[in-house]
């Protein structure tokens, strides 16, 4: 009898690449397609159901898709010595050794490359958008990720710049969709909690593991993180009740408001008792409840406009 083929089978470079991409991660991008929801000035609704306005904020959103995954390609290739000693990082395709480090930052270039000037193409200021977003997370894999609290920081900004991306893709010459401050103000504070709640689980899960750490994990404490995740997610509910206040629809947003208040507190939740704030993107995909609450809070906007 022969024996078992024992070997392995190395995956193709092209996969590779895409799950050093981390589509999961694109998640994060969804925020591209909150333009949508915003009021056109012009016309007095929103373009939710405008075809060719959802075009260009889905093309908007799969060009952030670009420039995110070039940004996880080159972390991967400048931290797969570290992620070696990580016990789930170790299976990232660079840690792995399924692509050399070098070509992973020639693919990440190429990518990113390519992403921008099509940015441009969509218009002017959604292609600055899109620089100042690849400028700062190409800051941040090289350098200031070990920066504490402004590693936070940089996490925030660039959910900020998504969110004002997705009304920057849909100014044109045919329609002005309004940016409101609160809304800003409130993705500020959501994403800060999220890079909180990240920390604090990063901080539990890598206590026996300290070789494996991020730097900057040696400055953050357990009270401290704490402190913040509180003043986040009271700042994050409070902004978004003025934000609903002063719509022009006050008392449709308003109705809203619960489903914002059980989605933060339910993350909280998961965090402090399930132990799962180190991955937020995993958090959101496998938690239906969340995930659910999500998808209602979203029709409900929809009924903020429609009917008119």
């Amino acid at each position: 009898m022969d024996a078992p083929d024992t070997t392995t089978v190395k995956p193709s470079l092209p996969r590779s690449i895409l799950r050093s991409m981390r589509p999961r991660q694109w998640v994060k991008n969804i925020l591209l397609l909150s333009g949508l929801y915003f009021p056109d000035t012009g016309r007095g609704g929103p373009l939710l159901f405008n075809p060719g306005e959802v075009g260009r904020a889905l093309a908007g959103f799969g060009l952030f898709c670009m420039l995110a995954g070039s940004i996880y390609l080159l972390n991967d290739a400048i931290d797969a010595p570290k992620d070696r000693l990580h016990p789930k990082k170790r299976f990232r395709p660079v840690a792995a050794g399924e692509i050399d480090a070098g070509l992973a930052k020639i693919f990440a270039a190429v990518i990113g490359l390519v992403a921008l000037a099509l940015s441009f193409k969509l218009s002017l200021a959604f292609g600055l958008c899109a620089t100042a977003y690849l400028g700062m997370e190409v800051a941040y894999c090289l350098a200031l990720k070990d920066v504490f609290l402004i590693d936070t920081m940089i996490i925030s900004m660039g959910f900020i710049i998504r969110a004002v991306s997705g009304i920057i893709v849909l100014r044109t010459t045919e329609h002005n969709v309004e940016l409101t401050p609160w809304f800003v103000i409130c993705v500020m504070f959501l994403s800060l909690l999220l890079a909180f709640c990240k920390r604090r689980g990063e901080l539990e899960s890598n206590r026996k593991r300290p070789e494996s750490h991020r730097k900057v994990l040696q400055f953050y404490t357990g009270p401290l993180l704490d402190v913040g995740i509180g003043v986040c997610a009271a700042a994050t509910i409070l902004a978004y009740a003025i934000y609903a206040a002063e719509n022009d629809r006050p008392w449709r947003m308003i109705a809203t408001l619960p489903f914002v208040i059980y989605g933060v507190f339910r993350y909280l939740h998961l965090v402090y008792a399930g132990g799962e704030g180190e991955a937020p993107e995993e958090v959101f995909l496998k938690d239906t409840s969340l995930l659910g609450c999500v998808v209602l809070w979203g029709l409900a906007l929809v009924l903020v406009f429609y009917p008119t």
